[in-house]
């Protein structure tokens, strides 16, 4: 019997043996199993030599040995990574990165910035995030990184900017949100920012820019707002940007500007408000732009243009307002930058318009022949007007409108085969140059828009061009006459007929040269 008990108990514990070493050997397996997955990426096997298809990042460098890469290019592909995946500390194998970009395949995939990646990163200058889902920058999440001078969030569905979302960045001179779905620009988002001299927000749905939202960026140069939903300004919304030279506005919602709303731009530059819904212009609009240089109010719907508008851009050498409803602009008007005009690099562009026919756009062909500016020559070359002989002369109605009709057919024409000439591209070039290297963005595009009646107002001998009833003449202030002639002129019914008739008989010999 006890031999019995004996072998009972010998049997158990090798049983009790063996289930312990099979337990040992499966928390083994599971230990090795862990670490493969949890440190296949890390640091011994290169952020830049990943080779684990299950790895949810790949990063592609220039160097790929260890601690030699400064440049790398990572891709995400499958969703569903997190702040707390290893493929993070795998980064710690290139300290030396200086850029380093992240585009992002798979919608959702990322939904945070990796701030434990950036900030590892000592020698980081730059940094660019593409395509991912970030919704909301929360505050002070880029705040503390005293090496980065470029951060692009592109296209990554931020819709909020907390306050201090950027602060305390000693050294970031660009900064570019765009594509995104931000609706506001509150106060205090750029704090602390001593070196921004770039802010893109462009494409996104801006609608209410805050008062002072701008006022820390002491010395930022250049302010892109392209492209979105604002439809308000006022002089506030500018403050503490003294240093601007550049404020791209195009493709807004603007309907009008107030007086004095660019004052505090003291050193601005180069206006562009192409693209809004521009209806109305204070006199005092752009009051305060004492170094402007280039203003562009192209395709808005400018009906006219205030006699004292540009009294306050007396040093402009690019005006365009092509593309808009202007029926007159008058040499008053144009007084204040007609010197600045009549220099090499200026230029000046009025087609696309609806301008009258009439002597008070004689001055546009005396200017002609007066400046130095060959892309100006061809800028007035393409200045249209519509006569307003119809509505003055009825006994010749029919016989002008046919002319007219001959005239539009004929210039459209001749427009459009200019169009595709080495003549456009090589006024497409000097625009170029007017507006700088630094704006590439910025191109100018043919405008020209069917004008029903046109006729190219260079074509009109300045003598033929008839006069509204009540027209004051002044040879001392005025291009529009000769300078033999100061005395006042109010010609009646039968002078404005033959100036008409004379308009009329001009029509037929162009027509019939041409």
């Amino acid at each position: 019997m006890e031999t019995v008990i004996q072998y009972l108990l010998l049997a158990l514990a090798l049983t009790s043996v063996q289930i312990s070493f099979t337990e040992s050997r499966l928390n083994e397996k599971r230990r090795d199993k862990t670490e493969r997955r949890y440190h296949a990426v890390q640091a011994k096997d290169n952020m830049c030599e990943i080779t684990n298809r299950e790895s949810k990042v790949h990063c592609y460098c220039e160097n790929t040995a260890i601690k030699t890469a400064t440049r790398a290019d990572c891709w995400v592909f499958n969703g569903g990574i997190d702040e707390t995946d290893p493929i993070w500390t795998s980064f710690s194998s290139q300290p030396h990165l200086e850029r380093l970009t992240f585009n992002v395949r798979s919608d959702g995939a990322l939904k945070f910035i990796p701030l434990q990646v950036i900030h590892r990163l000592k020698k980081l200058q730059k940094l660019f995030i593409h395509y991912a889902t970030l919704n909301k920058i929360e505050k002070k999440t880029f705040t503390n990184i005293s090496t980065v001078r470029e951060i692009t969030l592109m296209n990554d569905k931020i819709m909020e900017l907390d306050f201090s979302s950027f602060s305390n960045l000693p050294a970031l001179v660009n900064l570019t949100i765009k594509g995104n779905k931000v609706t506001e620009i509150q106060r205090d988002v750029f704090v602390d920012l001593p070196n921004l001299r770039y802010l893109d927000l462009s494409s996104n749905a801006i609608s209410l820019t805050h008062d002072g939202c701008f006022e820390h960026l002491n010395v930022l140069n250049d302010l892109v707002l392209e492209a979105n939903l604002i439809s308000v300004l006022t002089r506030d919304t500018f403050k503490g940007l003294g240093n601007l030279t550049r404020l791209d506005l195009r493709s807004n919602k603007l309907s009008m500007i107030g007086d004095l709303t660019f004052s505090e731009l003291w050193n601005l530059n180069e206006l562009l408000l192409d693209n809004n819904e521009l209806k109305y212009l204070s006199e005092r609009a752009f009051d305060g732009l004492a170094l402007l240089q280039k203003l562009s109010m192209t395709g808005n719907q400018l009906q006219s243009i205030n006699e004292g508008l540009l009294e306050g851009v007396r040093g402009l050498e690019l005006l365009d307002l092509r593309n808009n409803e202007i029926e007159l602009l008058t040499y008053e008007t144009v007084k204040p930058i007609l010197e600045n005009l009549k220099m090499k690099t200026s230029v000046l562009y009025l087609s696309g318009n609806q301008l009258n026919c009439d002597c008070r756009l004689s001055w546009i062909q005396l200017l002609r022949n007066e400046t130095k500016s060959e892309p100006l020559r061809i800028a007035i070359d393409d200045v249209t007007c519509v006569p307003n002989t119809a509505k003055n002369v009825g006994a010749s109605n029919e016989l002008t409108g046919d002319i007219v009709q001959d005239q539009k057919s004929l210039k459209t024409e001749n427009l459009f085969e200019l169009e595709s000439s080495s003549d456009v591209f090589q006024q497409d070039g000097n625009d170029e140059e007017l507006y700088g290297e630094s704006n590439p963005s910025y191109k100018f595009e043919a405008t020209l828009k069917p004008i029903p009646n046109q006729i190219a107002l260079v074509d009109i001998p300045t003598e033929s061009l008839p006069c509204p009833g009540e027209l004051i003449q002044n040879g001392e202030d005025s291009l529009m006459l000769s300078s033999k002639d100061e005395s006042y002129w109010q010609p009646n019914s039968s002078l404005k007929i033959l100036s008409s008739l004379s308009l009329v008989l001009t029509l037929v010999i162009i027509n019939f040269v041409h």
